[in-house]
């Protein structure tokens, strides 16, 4: 058996490692040429009674061998054995390969085809203990330092019987807290006040001191060059520095020499700092801070323009063609009041595509290409920019409309686009180019770069681009109300011309307009073909057909259908009470002599209009009358007289009760009260009969005694009645 270093600790070098890998992979391969050997039994090289291996030191290796039946020599089986530990948190084991974990003992084991070896392990330390020492000295557990402390600490390796070693450069060094303190090599780096461990760490030995870092001073004081403390530091845009002096003060309130402090801005392009001179840089606000060994101390600053206002001149978007002259930009600022101050010079004029156009120091566009930039002006603080649109040479124009609608007093009418051609052949949007002249103002004009509707009537724009012209028709109405059709339902027949609905505008001024010629038609189905004045079915089919003009529109139910022939209510005449609902029924008979329901299909109309309302099939009456209802389908119509007349509600005689003489007599009158409340004198309309004609007869309300007795004289109506008491004395 073979056991590296059982005893002391080994560093493998590189090529060592490589050496070895190589070496352990011929004894695999060894090891396939005995795999058809008898095993007679495994030991680890040079049979060791124990190994030893180091926390945080270098792997050891251990060896196995296997003795072969009828062989002097043996087969290095350690690459094929299985490894196993009797403890993977003391001492793991890969290919017997130890590796130290924690101190304390544990056995690894290796098994070769049925043959198992154990051998103990110890883990230890290398080192019985390391030390923090500052100038050979251990230091305390926790320590009190300052901001601005030079700390350089060595870790120091004790082992008995030996001299302590200085391990400082091959120690892990680590700080619990990076933002107060930091640590290299020993040295370590105060940065902020606050608690921190420094830890020193070898061959699984470590020491630690907490370190508790405060500054040496108490504050910080910032100070103009008159002395005085700055609450706010004042800019314009254009004003000089301003120098700030730092003064620190000790704990113990001994005010400090000269100190080097370190000063920021927190916007640099708002304002700079360097040794204390704050220079205005660009408009804003920024706080420049001084700080030194743990205090601090800051002030804001503030960057205004050095005018209160700029204008550019022309201020508008420009669009101009390759062919136009170079537009001059001017400037102005002011300050306080509308008085404009040219500038001249100064001025830093940038263009943001330099391949459409570029700008000059004065302020001058040159068109280079086409394309679109932005030409911006800044000058102390101010800035000012545009928008300039190159367009390139062009042949034609075209407007994407020759007519457009617009209504009285609209303000703001949007115009077609205009369209070129360029010498490419390209179409170019050169709507921003054009210029448009109305050739009616009092009906359509230009106002406040705005194109208004004057008055209802008709106008012609004329657009001019590089000269060339193309021409568009404005029609300017009244405003629109409402669309209406004289036909919610049409029938047409199957392959004959249908004249189109009559469509009616409405106007807000109250003026009606045939506006049939000018709607736009629109079929929902392929069967219903358009083709004004009239319309056409192919086949049987339901749609719907729609009128569009001005923004209103207007539908109208088709049924393309077969010819109907002949048209039936159902009554010649109809009586309703008022405020009551009824359905239309009309039938009609198509050539093929088949029938068809068409109440609900039907364009009714009512006359008078005040007698009743209708909508499809539907008929509500609303005051007592008579009329004539008239319903229209396929050009034919069938008309019927219509009755509204109360419901009769009760009768009330003038006297409920009389005495009469025998041959004596007297007139009674009977009130009808209607629904709606109408009272009528129905005395010679109702049925009047005697209870006893031996007492008392009437007569169209007159009532005669005949003899004594008494008896009840009933008037009868519609279901309804009245009595009177008749006594004959």
């Amino acid at each position: 058996m073979r056991m590296n270093k059982l005893v002391a600790p080994v560093k493998f070098r590189p090529w060592l490692t490589v050496v070895l890998a190589f070496v352990l992979t011929l004894s695999s391969f060894a090891g396939l040429a005995y795999a058809d050997d008898a095993v007679t039994g495994i030991s680890f090289e040079n049979s060791p009674s124990m190994a030893r291996v180091y926390i945080d030191d270098d792997a050891v290796q251990v060896d196995v061998v296997a003795s072969i039946s009828g062989s002097a020599s043996t087969k290095n089986v350690t690459l094929n054995a299985t490894w196993s530990t009797s403890n993977s948190s003391i001492v793991k084991v890969t290919s017997g390969l130890l590796t130290a974990v924690a101190k304390g003992t544990a056995t690894i084991s290796a098994n070769y085809q049925g043959y198992k070896i154990s051998l103990p392990v110890t883990v230890d330390y290398l080192y019985d203990s390391v030390t923090i020492k500052n100038d050979g000295t251990a230091v305390d557990s926790a320590i009190n330092v300052k901001l601005g402390d030079t700390i350089v600490y060595s870790l120091m390796a004790a082992k008995s019987g030996a001299n302590d070693q200085d391990f400082t450069a091959d120690a892990t060094w680590t700080s619990s807290n990076t933002s107060a303190a930091t640590v290299e090599d020993g040295e370590v780096t105060l940065l902020a006040a606050g608690e921190t461990t420094i830890t020193g760490k070898y061959k699984g030995r470590t020491d630690t001191v907490k370190l508790t870092i405060t500054s040496p001073y108490k504050s910080l004081t910032l100070t103009q060059e008159d002395g005085t403390k700055p609450d706010l530091l004042e800019f314009n845009i254009d004003t000089d520095s301003q120098q700030l002096t730092a003064t620190a003060v000790t704990t113990d309130g001994t005010p400090s020499g000269p100190i080097k402090v370190v000063w920021t801005s927190s916007s640099t392009a708002v304002a700079t700092v360097d040794n204390g001179a704050v220079t205005p840089v660009g408009v804003g606000t920024a706080t420049i801070t001084a700080s030194y060994l743990g205090v601090s101390s800051s002030t804001m600053v503030v960057v205004r323009p050095a005018y209160e206002a700029m204008r550019i001149t022309p201020k508008e978007d420009q669009h101009i063609t390759l062919k136009d002259t170079p537009i001059q930009f001017k400037l102005d600022v002011f300050d306080g009041n509308d008085t404009p101050i040219p500038v001249t010079s100064g001025i830093v004029w940038t263009s943001s595509n330099v391949y459409a156009a570029t700008v000059s120091s004065d302020g001058v566009v040159f068109p280079k290409g086409v394309g679109a930039t932005i030409i911006k002006a800044s000058y102390k603080g101010l800035t000012q920019q545009l928008n300039v649109t190159v367009y390139p040479t062009i042949t034609s124009i075209t407007a994407a409309k020759i007519s457009i609608d617009a209504f009285v007093d609209d303000s703001n009418v949007t115009l077609p686009k205009v369209s070129a051609t360029s010498l490419a052949g390209d179409t170019v949007d050169v709507s921003n180019l054009t210029n448009w002249t109305s050739s009616d103002t009092t009906v359509f004009e230009k106002a406040d770069g705005k194109w208004t509707a004057k008055k209802a009537g008709t106008a012609v724009l004329t657009a001019v681009v590089q000269g060339k012209t193309v021409t568009i028709k404005v029609n300017v109405h009244e405003h629109p109300l409402l669309l209406t059709s004289d036909q919610t339902n049409l029938s047409v027949v199957i392959g004959k011309d249908t004249k189109l609905p009559t469509i009616t505008m409405t106007y807000d001024t109250g003026e009606e307009e045939d506006v049939t010629s000018l709607v736009t038609w629109k079929s929902s189905s392929s069967n219903l073909l358009v083709k004004a004045p009239n319309i056409k079915g192919i086949q049987a089919a339901s749609a719907t057909l729609s009128a569009t003009y001005l923004g209103k529109s207007v539908t109208v139910r088709v049924t393309i259908e077969e010819e109907i022939t002949k048209l039936t209510i159902d009554n010649t005449t109809l009586t309703f009470s008022p405020e009551r609902s009824a359905t239309l029924k009309v039938t009609g008979v198509y050539k093929s002599g088949k029938t068809i329901a068409l109440g609900a299909k039907m364009n009714w109309s009512i006359n008078p209009e005040s007698l009743a309302t209708i909508k499809g099939s539907s008929m509500k009456t609303l005051k007592e009358g008579t009329g004539t209802l008239t319903g229209e389908y396929q050009g034919k119509s069938v008309s019927v007289t219509i009755s509204v007349i109360g419901k009769l509600r009760k009768l009330t005689p003038s006297s409920k009760a009389l005495t009469l003489a025998p041959e004596g007599s007297e007139t009674v009158k009977v009130v009808g009260e209607y629904e709606g409340g109408r009272l009528t004198d129905l005395s010679k309309a109702v049925v009047w009969t005697t209870g006893n004609s031996k007492v008392a007869v009437v007569t169209d309300g007159v009532i005669t005694a005949v003899a004594k007795g008494s008896t009840n004289i009933r008037a009868t109506i519609d279901g309804k009645s009245a009595t009177i008491r008749v006594s004959v004395k």
